[in-house]
């Protein structure tokens, strides 16, 4: 993956763009995750603890009843070599999967807390790939659909609801959109990428007074498109007798009623520069 380096190399190197200046830095990967890890060679569940940096996975789908045969919702390893839209997200042929598709509106949503909040100058990156909306079946329901990645400041979730709750920000891509849409403090915004067959490198950049830095990188055309200084949600701070504002404790992948085509995502990791190792 000599395309996904040098994307890292500009995300987090040895020279980072810093409020308008270059500032030298040493980075290294904090947390890392993958899904062609063996922890995964029976699937992926809640509980999986693989990698590093990261706390167990929390998976949520709801169970649908009997007769309704034809909704269907869950996590898989994605393998190319079985799903033929499995492009950029796989990492050595493998990719975490996500389906939620049926006759009414299915969800899934996979939770994960860092082992230790992120701080400024952090920088969270994935690979994230969704090929659009489309039904599987007649009757399909076309209600608020969302497929993306969201940062949080709660560290556990108890169901698919609590996406919404401590939502920090979210990438996402949205029915009846054909551009990924940024969902922070600020009104949604429409970054105006087209949606990539081959998926998207995600990099976020944790700044200080609760702004960050985005990246995409679509892979089909191998542009870097840039969105810096942007507000996180924050919302309530820690305790009443804090000044210090919440932190991101974790991150959440999400199909929601994403129809036909499957969210794949890869390549979870977390930078840090050195010397950032604080209590």
């Amino acid at each position: 993956m000599k395309t996904f380096r040098r994307f890292w190399k500009l995300l987090c190197g040895i020279v980072l763009l810093c409020g308008g200046h270059l500032l030298n830095a040493q980075s290294y990967v904090a947390s890392e995750d993958e899904a062609y890890f063996d922890s995964y060679n029976d699937g992926w569940q809640t509980g999986d603890q693989s990698g590093r940096g990261f706390a167990a996975w929390q998976l949520f789908a709801p169970e649908y009843p009997a007769e309704d045969e034809d909704r269907y919702a869950g996590f898989f390893i994605a393998e190319a070599g079985n799903e033929p839209d499995l492009a950029g997200a796989a990492r050595e042929g493998k990719a975490f999967g996500i389906f939620a598709n049926g006759t009414g509106f299915e969800e899934t949503v996979a939770f994960r807390a860092f082992e230790r909040p992120l701080e400024a100058e952090d920088v969270f990156s994935l690979l994230f790939e969704f090929d659009g909306f489309a039904s599987k079946f007649e009757g399909d329901s076309m209600g608020n659909s969302t497929v993306g990645i969201a940062l949080r400041t709660m560290e556990t979730a108890g169901t698919t609801v609590e996406l919404l709750r401590g939502r920090a920000m979210a990438l996402a891509a949205i029915r009846g959109l054909s551009t990924y849409q940024i969902i922070d403090a600020d009104p949604r915004f429409n970054t105006r990428v087209f949606l990539d067959p081959k998926g998207a490198e995600i990099g976020i950049t944790l700044r200080p007074e609760g702004r960050y830095d985005l990246q995409i990188r679509t892979l089909t055309d191998d542009v870097v498109h840039h969105f810096p200084g942007r507000r996180l949600n924050l919302g309530a701070k820690e305790s009443p007798a804090s000044d210090a504002p919440e932190r991101v404790r974790s991150f959440a992948l999400f199909n929601l009623n994403g129809g036909r085509n499957n969210a794949y995502f890869g390549a979870l990791q977390v930078s840090r520069q050195e010397g950032g190792d604080r209590p």
